[in-house]
């Protein structure tokens, strides 16, 4: 015996429509954990150059006054006064949405981190401002070896 296509004993009639429906739902909520991961990844990304552009930029602020009493050729040091100012000023003039947390000098080293908050662009849409805002760190280590 032959079903027509008129018949209304097959059960199986839109199935196909709440398939495709759930899958999409399933797809949009994927894409949407992925620009939020990217999101969060980018920014983490563009705060790491930021701390280690100011850490290079403290490395710079050498100590002067042994350099013009010394000369190039003696044991260069860092000035630890000058390096947070370098380091702030840096912060100041780069673009970045980073903020300092600390700047310190172990032995000839720079020692710069930084925070930043982020907002993914979905994680947020239901819930008040603010409530899903992460906060990114980053640090920059740079040893300040004289050439001899």
């Amino acid at each position: 015996m032959r079903r027509g296509t008129g018949d209304a004993g097959t059960g199986d009639q839109g199935s196909i429509l709440v398939l495709s429906l759930g899958f999409i739902v399933i797809c949009i909520l994927a894409l949407a954990v992925v620009v939020d991961a990217s999101t969060v990844f980018l920014a983490r990304r563009a705060l790491q150059a930021q701390a280690d552009s100011a850490a290079l930029a403290g490395a710079q602020a050498i100590d002067l006054g042994a350099y013009y009493a010394d000369g190039a050729a003696s044991r260069i040091r860092l000035d630890s006064t000058g390096i947070r100012a370098a380091v702030e000023r840096h912060v100041r003039r780069d673009p970045g949405e980073g903020r300092l947390t600390s700047v310190s000098l172990r032995d000839d080293v720079v020692l710069v981190a930084m925070t930043d908050r982020v907002r993914p662009p979905f994680s947020g849409w239901l819930t008040p401002s603010g409530a899903y805002d992460l906060e990114v760190e980053a640090g920059a280590i740079l040893s300040y070896r004289p050439a001899r």
